[in-house]
């Protein structure tokens, strides 16, 4: 596709409030507000909780998040021309600096406030943020681990920056996010492997088929699992722990079974009790400082079915 001029280029965005309507579009609540809920995620798993910190930390990733936006469509656009722009090339780029600015700034804050993990992991999202659209995009692996590796980061940097080390029930459930978001990953790019053709995008789906790519998701779904039931049996996650493996493990059933687009339904309708019971599977035996609430609700419950089944 022919690259456009300059004036083409910032035809559509003309004038401060297309600009800004511009900029707004690349906030992108899909991808941001997950990364920024598992930041708040890991701080509410600390013992004790500063809100300050944790909205740093909190901040950190999202500005993080946007500069990938950002940068996505300035190499989308202005590089490669898969796409008409919708900003100038200079607009894009000072936007990227400022969010860049706003990353290190919250990286300063947490080296200051908190500790050092917390630091490095806002260092690593901006990493992944500036290298996706230009290079980690055109590789299988990357492509399909770069983000769910980012949820990670932002994970461990949440807990660390509350609490100043890294448990390794923590680094656990990161790892097990880490690969269950992979799968869904790919199932996810099933979806887009057409347009991702014409782009050379080499998504898993792109490499290996859209067959294969469903089993290589179910894998990778079921691998997640087996990592919950085998850190519990090692006694890094409590045993009970161990029973929420039947959420990833059902949907790389579904996986196999059904189509692309009801898969990733399933995959991620699947993802949020699954979060929910690690939560409290960690929080209550690492005594979080949201643990009483936690125990009070399980209590509540137990009482009810307790009821339930005497009537």
């Amino acid at each position: 596709m022919p690259r456009r001029s300059g004036d083409a280029q910032g035809a559509q965005a003309r004038g401060a409030a297309g600009v800004a309507r511009a900029l707004a579009a690349q906030v992108k609540p899909t991808f941001m507000l997950p990364a920024v809920a598992t930041s708040v995620f890991g701080a509410l798993l600390a013992p004790d909780a500063d809100p300050v910190t944790a909205a740093l930390h909190a901040a950190g990733v999202g500005a993080a998040l946007y500069v990938a936006h950002v940068v996505d469509e300035y190499v989308d656009t202005h590089r490669r021309g898969e796409e008409p722009p919708t900003l100038p090339r200079r607009v894009l780029a000072s936007t990227a600096a400022a969010g860049t600015v706003l990353v290190v700034a919250a990286a300063a804050a947490l080296w200051v406030r908190a500790d050092p993990v917390a630091t490095a992991s806002l260092a690593a999202l901006w990493a992944l943020a500036v290298l996706h659209a230009p290079v980690l995009d055109r590789n299988t692996v990357a492509v399909t681990v770069d983000y769910p590796v980012g949820i990670a980061a932002a994970l461990v940097g949440g807990f660390a920056a509350q609490t100043g080390a890294v448990s390794a029930a923590v680094l656990a459930v990161a790892a097990v996010f880490a690969v269950l978001l992979s799968g869904e990953k790919v199932a996810i790019d099933r979806l887009d492997a057409a347009f991702d053709r014409t782009v050379d995008k080499r998504t898993v789906p792109v490499v290996v088929g859209d067959r294969r790519a469903a089993q290589v998701a179910a894998g990778v779904l079921a691998l997640s699992g087996g990592l919950v039931a085998g850190f519990a049996a090692v006694g890094v996650l409590p045993r009970v722990a161990a029973g929420a493996a039947v959420f990833p493990l059902a949907a790389a059933a579904v996986t196999v079974v059904a189509s692309s687009r009801r898969a990733v339904q399933a995959a991620m309708a699947l993802t949020y009790p699954f979060a929910a019971a690690l939560f409290v599977v960690v929080c209550t035996a690492t005594q979080c400082h949201v643990a009483p609430l936690v125990e009070a609700v399980l209590a509540g419950v137990g009482d009810a079915a307790v009821l339930a089944g005497a009537g």
